[in-house]
């Protein structure tokens, strides 16, 4: 996972779980709602719970799925009013400890290497120690399922603020370097 400070942790034994799935059910309270609001810049956060359902993932991992529903009121881009947001996400993420199961710490080798399939799941997330931090997933996942430009019901962009698609364009021509001006830098150093 990233090193990321998130703003609520919520930490989970992997060594208890043993061979067993477990459910589990986080309903913030009003304090914890107020300090995810405060880090992701909303106005209010009146309803944030999470449904976790871990079980054993290979040898000594595990995997998490979760649903996220939350109420969050965010601030129009336009218009600064308050915009009501419904976050309803799921997600499926695996872990493995950072060491194997022989207490050997895991090198740079075993992941330099990935292939990646888009049909194929994401690779594993490592933790040190026994715990994972499912604050951590749940924030982060929580942060995709926000609105990155809230707008009020039934507000416009005005178009004069609009780009013009013509200018645009023509600061992109004039933006790319020629084709010559590589050939010449190249002459040049010779």
């Amino acid at each position: 996972m990233a090193e990321t400070e998130y703003p609520w942790a919520y930490f989970f034994d992997a060594v208890r779980l043993g061979k067993k799935t477990k459910q589990v059910k986080l309903v913030l309270n009003e304090s914890e709602r107020a300090q995810i609001a405060k880090a992701y810049d909303l106005i209010e956060l009146p309803e944030f719970e999470a449904d976790l359902e871990v079980r054993p993932w290979r040898r000594d991992g595990l995997a998490v799925r979760g649903h996220i529903r939350a109420k969050a009121i965010q601030q129009c881009v336009v218009t600064l009013e308050p915009v009501e947001c419904m976050v309803d996400e799921e997600f499926d993420r695996t872990f493995l400890p950072d060491q194997d199961s022989r207490g050997r710490r895991r090198s740079d080798d075993d992941t330099l290497e990935v292939d990646l399939d888009i049909d194929e799941s994401d690779p594993p997330d490592y933790f040190e120690g026994p715990q994972v931090d499912f604050g951590a997933v749940v924030c982060e996942h929580f942060a995709l399922g926000l609105d990155p430009f809230p707008r009020a019901k039934g507000v416009e962009m005005d178009d004069k603020y609009a780009p013009d698609p013509e200018e645009e364009l023509k600061q992109d021509e004039e933006q790319k370097p020629s084709p010559f001006a590589a050939l010449e830098a190249l002459k040049g150093k010779k």
